[in-house]
């Protein structure tokens, strides 16, 4: 989980400091040094109490503690400092291209089926959009920014971000506001203060707090809810009680009309509805800053409820929650499908190889997703060096097994070069980093010496591009999946597109989502985090969890979301049969991939550019789409059936669901289509 213990500062009202994923993996000789406390929080650590028959084990590890620190020594005064010779291919520093930084220019109107987001405060120190932009791009719902409250209110959804205080609309404004609803619009808001629209909102008063940890939906029959259907959904952690003080919340009391969807643990309303004429608004006493983009940094207060290998929908309640709005409310409903063929979900398999005699098994893992028609992306730590932590192993004849595997269908990854479980606390670097000149060497388990983050980045990918035929390393996974807040800079500017850092437990997602720069509130980088879902070393290890990390799967197809499984390729007798075990069980319409082919499939679709439009015939419409990027599988919802389509789409048999023909970098398609009377 989160280790926060090391900062005790919290100054900031609106993050704490940033702690990586936990992880640690211990070496894997002798085994006496696995410990199982190593996967929980720092502060649930008991110390030990050691019985005479544990009193030898304790005594080995301390004399091989002390052998590792006296090797440090003596590796100062012998390690040789030539580089071994390894075929490289020259990494380009980039410069960071700063994304448009007007989002009403960067999400602009363009068809009436958009949700209007009206943004409520872009004055001197404004809120950015960037947690709605999340949440509304990984649902698939399109929409719009506006200042233009009559541009708004043409459209049938509105929502109003990030908050409603006295300065935001006049009373003129106020009563638009009222009329549009009653007329039949619909309303999704959060954090209203202001009392001129207390009567719309339904309720009476309210008070702000962060001294609130834990929320409840109620049992409704309230469309919004409909995903919403598993006790991890119904109920979820804001924060941990270990801290006096987490994020903010408002509680409402409602007026008699207003229906209360969820509350906090004090008893006050934190979603409401109320119906008003023919429409109805939505008020949330949340801001999804807190409750989707801080949980996607790791900025949260450990509202998490376990690390790794459980459902964890903590930030996703919420996606679910606008994505069920959107499709109660929205007349003749689109939506851009999450996975892409029409699958239900997707499972994307990795493999972490950071010991020399993880290359072998590696072999018998490719082979048994072969004969289940799946594939894998292994992750290879490029290690060149040897230090007090292990030996250089990136040498013949793993380099061959490397090749290997990539010439049987495997894509490769890097996994860092010296695996260090202090590389959340590494300096950036100069950017300047290559394999003739990086030498890093690990002191201890989370010490090192020369080690920066750009140099473990550009260097593995150096040298995996080097000495694998046609490679490009573009996804990238932290050993330990230790995350400085540096890594998307490091990643972007040497030509990453990937990376899978984090446990979907930790930043409480099993959706992939742009990573914003220095894991902050204001910009997305160019790369797109997977969290892990499953990994195998959690005790009693996966070959005995089959069962349970199939439960995690199906809850995540039932929203749509992917599940990430890791697997270490240390040894392939009883974890490639788990594996077979696993894909063997998995319901057809759950696709087994590995991680790259999949993370390209959501980077086009994520910026991908479409429009429905009707035509003078009321039962037919245009669907254009444009990618940036080659592309395969993309899938569009519909609400209303379909009865024909042109222009090259597959209609699956449920006449909702359009697949698209394969599209080629700026190409674009137009589909001409006709409903069912």
């Amino acid at each position: 989980m989160k280790r926060r213990s090391f900062n005790s500062s919290r100054a900031s009202h609106l993050v704490p400091a940033v702690e990586p994923a936990r992880w640690v993996r211990t070496l894997r000789s002798p085994p006496l040094l696995f410990d199982a406390s190593y996967l929980q929080p720092k502060s649930l650590r008991k110390s030990l109490n050691l019985k005479d028959s544990e009193l030898k084990q304790f005594l080995t590890i301390g004399l091989l503690v002390f052998t590792l620190c006296g090797s440090v020594a003596v590796w100062k005064l012998v390690a040789a400092h030539a580089t071994p010779a390894l075929r490289t291919k020259e990494v380009p520093l980039l410069e960071i291209a700063h994304q448009h930084t007007d989002q009403l220019q960067q999400f602009p109107e363009s068809f009436p089926l958009q949700v209007a987001v009206f943004w409520t405060n872009p004055g001197p120190d404004p809120e950015n959009p960037l947690p709605l932009v999340h949440s509304l791009k990984e649902m698939g719902i399109p929409f719009f920014i506006t200042r233009d409250l009559p541009q708004a209110l043409r459209h049938r959804l509105v929502i109003l971000y990030p908050s409603v205080d006295a300065h935001s609309f006049s009373q003129a404004q106020a009563d638009q506001l009222t009329t549009f609803v009653q007329q039949g619009g619909f309303i999704f808001a959060q954090n209203v203060f202001w009392g001129g629209l207390r009567n719309l909102f339904g309720f009476r008063s309210f008070a702000p707090s962060r001294k609130r940890y834990h929320l409840a939906f109620s049992v409704t029959t309230d469309p919004v809810t409909k995903y919403l259907n598993r006790p991890e959904e119904r109920e979820t952690q804001l924060g941990s009680d270990r801290f006096p003080e987490i994020i903010w919340s408002n509680g409402y009391v409602p007026d008699p009309g207003a229906e209360v969807l969820a509350h906090f643990d004090d008893g006050s309303a934190a979603l409401l509805t109320n119906s008003v004429g023919k429409g109805k608004v939505y008020l949330l006493g949340l801001s999804l800053l807190d409750v989707v983009l801080r949980n996607q940094n790791n900025r949260d207060y450990d509202a998490q409820r376990h690390y790794v290998n459980t459902f964890e929908p903590g930030a996703d309640v919420w996606l679910l929650v606008l994505r069920a709005w959107y499709e109660a409310y929205g007349k003749d409903w689109v939506r851009l499908s999450t996975i892409p063929g029409g699958q239900r979900s997707a499972l994307l398999l990795s493999h972490d190889v950071d010991w020399e005699n993880s290359f072998a098994p590696g072999l018998d893992f490719a082979r048994v997703e072969k004969a289940n028609q799946a594939s894998s992306t292994f992750f290879i730590q490029t290690k060149y060096v040897d230090d007090a932590n292990s030996k250089a192993f990136f040498f013949t004849p793993q380099l061959n097994i490397l090749r290997q595997l990539k010439a049987g269908g495997s894509s490769v990854g890097s996994h860092s070069i010296i695996h260090s479980r202090g590389f959340n606390k590494f300096q950036l670097g100069s950017g300047h980093e290559t394999y003739s000149s990086y030498q890093p060497r690990g002191l201890g388990f989370d010490t090192a010496s020369g080690a920066t983050v750009f140099g473990e980045v550009r260097v593995s990918k150096e040298l995996l591009d080097g000495e694998i035929p046609d490679q490009d390393t573009i996804f990238f996974r932290a050993g330990h999946l230790r995350v400085p807040v540096s890594l998307p800079e490091a990643l972007e500017r040497s030509g990453y597109q990937f990376d899978s850092s984090f446990t979907a437990n930790d930043v409480l997602s099993n959706f992939p989502f742009a990573l914003p720069r220095a894991l902050g509130f204001e910009e997305d980088s160019d790369i797109y985090e997977f969290p892990v879902t499953i990994e195998d070393e959690e005790p009693p290890g996966f070959a005995k969890r089959v069962p349970q990390a199939l439960q995690v799967i199906l809850a995540n197809a039932e929203n749509g979301a992917v599940s990430v499984v890791l697997i270490h390729s240390n040894e392939s007798v009883l974890k490639a049969a788990a594996e077979q075990d696993l894909l063997r069980q998995l319901p057809s319409d759950i696709a087994k991939t590995d991680m790259l082919t999949f993370a390209k499939f959501w980077r086009a679709r994520d910026r991908l550019q479409w429009s429905l439009t009707a035509t003078s015939v009321p039962s037919e419409a245009v669907l254009q789409v444009k990618s940036d990027e080659s592309v395969i599988g993309l899938t569009f919802e519909f609400q209303r059936p379909i009865a024909t389509v042109s222009g090259g789409a597959t209609m699956f048999p449920d006449n909702r669901h359009l697949l698209l023909p394969e599209l080629a970098p700026g190409h674009s398609v137009s589909l001409h289509i006709i409903y069912l009377q």
